[in-house]
C-alpha cells in the first residue's frame, strides 16, 4: 500500500479525530482516534523521528541538545517542503476496511531506521464488530507529516496533555528506563 495522502481532522461531533490515508491505488482506509490514543501517539512519533534522524552521522556525533535542534531543524525542513496545501482528494475510491471508520484501541510502532516506521492500527472490536487491523508503511518524510497533522489536530480540539510528553522530559533530563541511550527498542505498544 503506497501512500498517496495523509489528512487528520477533528470531528467535534464524534469527539475523535478522523485519519484518512489514501493510497496511490485509489484506496481510502478512515480511522478514528481517540482522545487518549491520539494524545499517546504523540510523544512516540517525536521519539521516532528524533531516532531516525539520530542515524544520520551529523546529528548522532553532536551533544543531546544539539542532536535535539538538529531534529528539530531537520522536521521544520520537512514542513517547508511538504506539500499542505493541496485538498485532500475524496474521489471516490475502493474503501478496503469498510466505510466505517476502524476505531483504533492499539497502535504498534515499528522503528525501520531509514526505511521510516510500520504503524499497526488496530480495532480490537466488540459484540457487534470483529476485530480489525491496518498496516502502513510510513517513509521518513510521511512521519514528520503525521506528526505535524496529529499535533495540529490535537490543538484543533482543545485536547490538552496533563503533564510533559516523555521526549520533553527526556530534553530536560527525564528519560524513563525505556528511552535510556542503549535500550532502544525495536517496536513499542500503545493501547486504548
Amino acid at each position: 500500500m503506497n501512500i498517496h495522502q495523509v489528512s487528520v481532522l477533528f470531528d467535534e461531533r464524534q469527539d475523535r479525530l478522523l485519519m484518512r490515508v489514501n493510497t496511490e491505488e485509489a484506496q481510502e482506509v478512515r480511522l478514528w482516534l481517540t482522545r487518549r490514543i491520539a494524545l499517546k501517539l504523540v510523544a512516540p512519533l517525536e521519539l521516532t523521528i528524533a531516532k531516525m534522524e539520530s542515524r544520520n552521522a551529523s546529528v548522532a556525533l553532536a551533544n543531546p541538545q544539539a542532536q535535539s535542534m538538529l531534529v528539530e531543524l531537520k522536521h521544520d525542513a520537512f514542513l517547508q517542503k511538504a506539500d499542505l496545501k493541496t485538498p485532500f482528494s475524496t474521489q471516490s475510491k475502493s474503501l478496503p476496511l469498510g466505510p466505517e471508520p476502524l476505531i483504533v484501541t492499539e497502535i504498534t510502532l515499528n522503528i525501520q531506521g531509514e526505511k521510516g516506521a510500520q504503524m499497526v492500527f488496530q480495532d480490537a472490536g466488540d459484540e457487534r464488530t470483529a476485530a480489525r487491523a491496518c498496516t502502513l508503511q510510513m517513509q521518513p518524510p510521511l512521519v514528520h507529516g503525521l506528526l505535524h497533522l496529529l499535533q495540529k489536530a490535537v490543538n484543533n480540539a482543545g485536547w490538552r496533555e496533563a503533564g510533559p510528553t516523555p521526549a520533553a522530559a527526556q530534553a530536560n533530563g527525564h528519560a524513563s528506563d525505556d528511552d535510556a541511550p542503549g535500550a532502544e527498542k525495536p517496536k513499542r505498544t500503545y493501547t486504548h
